[in-house]
């Protein structure tokens, strides 16, 4: 028992020291290469990961392979209406989305993993994820690192993620892609 808390403030301590260096580290993870295989984690994967993902998809084309995935034990969840409804006025559909439980295998594929705040950092940590590819979504823009899971806010506060994730996504998408292209122009 006195193992167990011990390792949980650990997690903890670590968290909070991967949070403050998130900007670095983030930076770090999209200097490495190839960055061809992106996965975007959340904890339900019905909100946050599910809209970054179809963003990326439709932002970076067919030279990126995007997934996403969550730690929520329970898979092929739809996203909430209320979100749905929300990312079609965006101009992303997410009616089709059905929620994936991440698997060691995605972890050992991907490049880079996107994640949203130290819930998914601790999960990713304890599923034994390389944490050189971590990749804080929120570090990519302005304003606070981790960015909040929506589940329980009220609509202005729902809005107020979405706007967010956007415009973190696009910041994302824009690096990946002239990364690519650097990349492209150095080997022609």
């Amino acid at each position: 028992m006195l193992l167990r808390k011990l390792q949980t403030l650990r997690l903890r301590i670590l968290a909070a020291r991967a949070l403050a260096n998130a900007r670095v580290s983030t930076t770090q993870a999209l200097e490495r290469t190839p960055l061809a295989k992106i996965l975007v984690i959340c904890h339900g994967n019905i909100y946050r990961s599910a809209l970054v993902g179809e963003h990326l998809r439709t932002a970076l084309g067919a030279r990126f392979q995007i997934q996403s995935a969550g730690f929520h034990p329970v898979g092929e969840r739809a996203a909430p209406q209320r979100h749905v409804e929300m990312c079609a006025a965006k101009g992303i559909d997410l009616s089709s989305h059905r929620s994936c439980v991440v698997s060691s295998e995605q972890l050992a594929w991907a490049d880079l993993i996107v994640l949203m705040d130290r819930r998914n950092w601790v999960s990713l940590r304890r599923a034994g994820a390389d944490e050189s590819r971590f990749v804080w979504l929120g570090a990519l823009a302005p304003g606070a690192v981790e960015i909040a899971d929506p589940y329980e806010l009220d609509a202005g506060g729902a809005r107020a993620i979405v706007q967010r994730l956007l415009i973190c996504s696009e910041q994302l998408a824009e690096r990946l892609l002239a990364s690519a292209n650097v990349r492209t122009s150095a080997t022609a």
